[in-house]
Protein backbone atom coordinates (compact mmCIF):
# COMPACT_ATOMS: atom_id res chain seq x y z
CA UNK A 1 0.00 0.00 0.00
CA UNK A 2 1.08 3.56 -0.71
CA UNK A 3 2.20 5.30 2.48
CA UNK A 4 0.46 8.50 1.37
CA UNK A 5 -2.87 7.55 -0.24
CA UNK A 6 -3.20 3.87 0.84
CA UNK A 7 -3.70 2.65 -2.75
CA UNK A 8 -2.40 -0.76 -3.71
CA UNK A 9 0.66 -0.83 -6.00
CA UNK A 10 3.56 -3.13 -6.74
CA UNK A 11 6.92 -1.43 -6.06
CA UNK A 12 8.38 1.22 -3.76
CA UNK A 13 7.01 3.12 -0.78
CA UNK A 14 4.57 5.28 -2.76
CA UNK A 15 2.47 4.84 -5.88
CA UNK A 16 3.55 6.59 -9.08
CA UNK A 17 0.95 9.36 -8.73
CA UNK A 18 2.04 10.26 -5.17
CA UNK A 19 5.71 10.08 -6.15
CA UNK A 20 5.14 12.60 -8.97
CA UNK A 21 3.12 14.89 -6.67
CA UNK A 22 5.88 14.76 -4.04
CA UNK A 23 8.53 15.63 -6.63
CA UNK A 24 6.41 18.57 -7.80
CA UNK A 25 6.01 19.86 -4.20
CA UNK A 26 9.76 19.58 -3.57
CA UNK A 27 10.52 21.54 -6.76
CA UNK A 28 8.03 24.27 -5.81
CA UNK A 29 9.57 24.53 -2.34
CA UNK A 30 13.07 24.73 -3.82
CA UNK A 31 12.00 27.59 -6.10
CA UNK A 32 10.51 29.69 -3.30
CA UNK A 33 13.46 29.51 -0.93
CA UNK A 34 14.62 32.88 0.26
CA UNK A 35 17.73 34.38 -1.34
CA UNK A 36 20.84 34.80 0.79
CA UNK A 37 21.27 37.97 2.85
CA UNK A 38 24.00 39.10 0.45
CA UNK A 39 21.64 38.68 -2.52
CA UNK A 40 18.97 40.68 -0.65
CA UNK A 41 21.37 43.62 -0.16
CA UNK A 42 22.88 43.05 3.30
CA UNK A 43 26.51 43.71 2.36
CA UNK A 44 29.59 45.09 4.11
CA UNK A 45 28.19 48.63 3.93
CA UNK A 46 25.18 47.44 5.97
CA UNK A 47 27.40 45.61 8.46
CA UNK A 48 29.50 48.73 9.11
CA UNK A 49 26.46 51.02 9.39
CA UNK A 50 24.73 48.51 11.71
CA UNK A 51 27.74 48.40 14.02
CA UNK A 52 27.89 52.21 14.15
CA UNK A 53 24.15 52.55 14.86
CA UNK A 54 24.17 49.96 17.65
CA UNK A 55 27.28 51.48 19.26
CA UNK A 56 25.77 54.97 19.26
CA UNK A 57 22.28 54.03 20.46
CA UNK A 58 21.98 50.69 22.31
CA UNK A 59 18.21 50.94 23.03
CA UNK A 60 15.40 49.99 20.61
CA UNK A 61 14.07 53.14 18.94
CA UNK A 62 10.63 51.58 18.41
CA UNK A 63 9.68 50.33 21.89
CA UNK A 64 12.41 52.04 23.98
CA UNK A 65 12.28 49.08 26.37
CA UNK A 66 14.67 46.40 25.15
CA UNK A 67 18.30 46.54 24.06
CA UNK A 68 18.79 47.00 20.33
CA UNK A 69 20.30 43.97 18.64
CA UNK A 70 19.49 44.74 14.99
CA UNK A 71 19.45 47.71 12.66
CA UNK A 72 16.04 48.33 11.11
CA UNK A 73 15.68 49.90 7.66
CA UNK A 74 13.29 52.87 7.87
CA UNK A 75 12.57 52.45 4.15
CA UNK A 76 12.99 48.73 3.38
CA UNK A 77 15.52 47.68 0.75
CA UNK A 78 12.73 46.11 -1.30
CA UNK A 79 10.92 49.47 -1.40
CA UNK A 80 13.97 51.40 -2.63
CA UNK A 81 15.74 52.03 0.68
CA UNK A 82 19.50 51.99 1.10
CA UNK A 83 22.03 50.77 3.65
CA UNK A 84 23.06 54.34 4.52
CA UNK A 85 23.18 55.30 8.20
CA UNK A 86 20.36 57.82 7.61
CA UNK A 87 18.04 54.95 6.62
CA UNK A 88 18.85 52.74 9.63
CA UNK A 89 17.66 52.86 13.23
CA UNK A 90 18.40 50.56 16.17
CA UNK A 91 15.72 48.00 16.98
CA UNK A 92 15.32 44.92 19.10
CA UNK A 93 14.79 41.69 17.20
CA UNK A 94 11.14 41.50 18.22
CA UNK A 95 10.23 44.97 16.92
CA UNK A 96 12.29 44.56 13.75
CA UNK A 97 10.73 41.25 12.78
CA UNK A 98 7.20 42.40 13.61
CA UNK A 99 7.58 45.43 11.35
CA UNK A 100 8.25 43.26 8.34
CA UNK A 101 8.40 45.01 4.98
CA UNK A 102 6.41 48.10 5.98
CA UNK A 103 7.62 51.69 5.97
CA UNK A 104 5.85 52.73 9.21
Amino acid sequence: MCSRCNRLYTLGERCEQCSKAGAKRREQKRQRTRPSPWARGYNTQYAKARAAILAAQPVCSICNARPATTADHIIPLSKGGTNDIENLRPACGRCNSSRGNRTT
